[in-house]
């Protein structure tokens, strides 16, 4: 008798667990999906999943795991030095700057536009058509995804 006690207890827990998991994912994505195209961004940038569903964006190359844009290039888009790779500053501002992108190095190269900043993201192609470094990851990006985390790019001060 006290072990069946024991046991619904333990399945009571478990069940209160998973609704609280589950209310809390709600959580997560319900504000993303709202409608707003910067939070939609965000959400896309700091988690790499889609903010509909909360399934991971699929991608190639990279460094095979599971990856999101902030985890390279830090949480507010300026890039990030490792010890493996320099990640450049990607805040829209830069990479549209007139001057050309500012480069880690402090040097300025080609200046992006829309177009070439979706080659950059989704075929790992620079604004001057060379293949960009291996652990950028190749992300297979719908199009509201895409409009999505440009807004949020767009946003970042």
């Amino acid at each position: 008798m006290r072990a069946r006690g024991l046991l619904l207890a333990g399945l009571g827990l478990v069940a209160a667990g998973v609704v609280g998991l589950g209310l809390l994912g709600l959580g997560f994505v319900a504000p993303a999906a709202a409608g707003d195209e910067v939070a939609r961004g965000a959400w896309i940038y700091y988690t790499g999943t889609d903010p509909d569903t909360g399934q991971p964006i699929p991608y190639s190359g990279g460094m095979g795991m599971v990856m999101a844009c902030a985890d390279c290039h830090g949480p507010d888009g300026r890039g990030l030095r490792t010890p493996m790779f320099v990640s450049p500053d990607i805040r829209y501002r830069n990479l549209t700057d007139p001057a050309g992108i500012l480069e880690p190095d402090g040097s300025r190269g080609p200046r992006y536009t829309e177009e070439l900043i979706r080659r950059a993201v989704t075929q790992g192609i620079d604004a001057e058509g060379r293949p960009l470094a291996w652990p950028m990851p190749r992300w297979r990006l719908t199009d509201r995804q895409w409009r999505d985390l440009l807004a949020f790019l767009k946003a970042l001060p």
